[in-house]
């Protein structure tokens, strides 16, 4: 499903991003190498943001060696459980736009949020060993759950879709913002679409994909492109056509529907990476999409 018209502000997204030279560190395998090196030395913060919603709360725990963020809201029961995991090419943390969207969803859609602090490729980090432990995370925690990431994030939630559908225990939701389905990168269209792409480039992403899967590229669960479909929940994915992992996302979509699995897809022309978290028109409405269909699922 494709929107109409683009706002100004979705407009001009394009443009900031090249001004910011947001793929400067991924125009090159070396410039990736190089950008490791300096988060390395540098790392980030993987603490809450000092402020937070008023309808919410915050806390922090441990949970085999990870931390493990709980955002719920400060009044009223909690309706399920949101398991988040955050994009950033499997190498930075959650960022403040990670941290306004899942206080909204805690907030409106009366839910918890659970976000772990994922070890990242450059420490270690792979998908062998994160997305089964998000799998085993995902259970402990009181249902109806809802899976959902962005990015890098939108392919670990996708796999632990698929496990927890195969352990008899699928997620109610799963929710894709511009998710890495095929990390393989081999559809021919993504250098068609690179042109128009400002942030990420296909030859620094595959230098993390090596990092992050690495022999598992095949694997049918670790890159969730190459999975069996039939069986999952319903699938709610957003994707912009300025976006090198469109024309994947596409493709699976059609894969899912064909394998009869419910999917509601948001498109919009034009717009970029995880427009859904950008303060834009169309990120807002993208996040109102999200919270009414978390509140749509039944309650047990």
């Amino acid at each position: 499903m494709t929107s109409g018209k683009m706002s100004v502000l979705g407009k001009l997204m394009p443009s900031i991003m090249r001004w910011r030279k947001a793929n400067k560190n991924y125009l090159t395998r070396e410039a990736v190498r190089l950008h490791l090196d300096y988060l390395t030395l540098h790392p980030r913060s993987v603490g809450a943001p000092k402020r937070h919603r008023p309808g919410v709360r915050v806390s922090a725990d441990m949970a085999s060696g990870w931390r493990v963020f709980t955002i719920s809201p400060a009044k009223g029961p909690s309706r399920g459980t949101i398991m988040y995991l955050h994009g950033g090419g499997w190498i930075h943390e959650a960022t403040s736009y990670h941290w306004k969207l899942i206080e909204q969803l805690a907030e409106e859609a009366s839910s918890t949020v659970i976000m772990p602090v994922y070890p990242l490729a450059h420490e270690g980090g792979t998908a062998a060993e994160v997305v089964p432990f998000v799998t085993k995370l995902s259970q402990q925690h009181p249902g109806p759950l809802t899976l959902m990431g962005d990015s890098a994030g939108g392919s670990i939630a996708m796999s632990a879709s698929l496990l927890l559908r195969d352990q008899g225990s699928p997620a109610a939701l799963t929710v894709l913002i511009s998710a890495a389905f095929d990390l393989r990168m081999t559809n021919p269209k993504i250098d068609a679409v690179q042109t128009l792409d400002p942030w990420l480039v296909k030859r620094g992403q595959l230098e993390l994909v090596e990092m992050w899967a690495g022999d598992d590229v095949n694997d049918p669960v670790l890159n969730p492109f190459l999975g069996k479909l039939r069986g999952l929940s319903k699938l709610l994915v957003f994707s912009g056509t300025h976006d090198i992992l469109n024309p994947d996302t596409q493709l699976f979509v059609e894969m899912a529907r064909e394998a009869g699995v419910e999917v509601e897809y948001h498109e919009e022309a034009g717009h970029i990476h995880v427009y859904p978290l950008l303060p834009i028109p169309e990120g807002k409405q993208a996040r109102r999409q999200i919270v009414q269909a978390i509140l749509a699922i039944p309650i047990p």
